[in-house]
């Protein structure tokens, strides 16, 4: 093995040769921070000066085809899940400004974040067909439903033409 601290490479970089890739986490359903970028953006609408003077507007981005904690088919299945978010550049951007502070809203942003992957994700459950009620009271709500719909075209004719 060679020895790189001889040729002047910080020891920091040796702790990240080490490291594996990171992995979603399937039971809080979350995207690892090392992937997303944060940036902190002038706020907008009313608030006065406070507003203009400070930057507590975060904005989170991921990369959905530069992520390394997703397969391919989770890919393609969070493209399919929510076109509208994705951006032209394969970028998912949510913004938050609703507190005060940048903590706050960083936070909130990245849950909006985890939502909508943990949503696309999570396979939907499939529907299991019920047979209909056979107690009188079922039977009844059902012929009043068709009375209903029967006797709807049974009110005073508006226009004779």
């Amino acid at each position: 093995m060679i020895d790189r601290r001889d040729q002047g490479i910080p020891p920091f970089v040796h702790k990240k040769e080490q490291e594996s890739d990171p992995e979603f986490d399937w039971e809080t359903g979350e995207i690892p921070r090392t992937e997303v970028q944060i940036k902190a953006v002038r706020g907008g609408g009313p608030g006065g000066q406070a507003i203009n003077t400070t930057s507590n507007n975060m904005e989170v981005r991921w990369h959905i085809g530069q992520s390394r904690v997703l397969t391919p088919e989770q890919k393609m299945a969070l493209r399919a899940f929510a076109p509208s978010k994705i951006t032209k550049a394969d970028e998912i951007i949510f913004t938050c400004q609703s507190e005060r502070s940048q903590k706050q809203n960083i936070e909130e942003a990245l849950n909006r974040l985890n939502l909508l992957v943990r949503d696309a994700l999570t396979p939907q459950a499939k529907r299991v067909e019920t047979k209909k009620p056979r107690g009188v009271k079922a039977k009844e709500k059902r012929m009043d439903e068709a009375d209903k719909k029967r006797k709807a075209g049974r009110g005073k004719v508006k226009n004779w033409d």
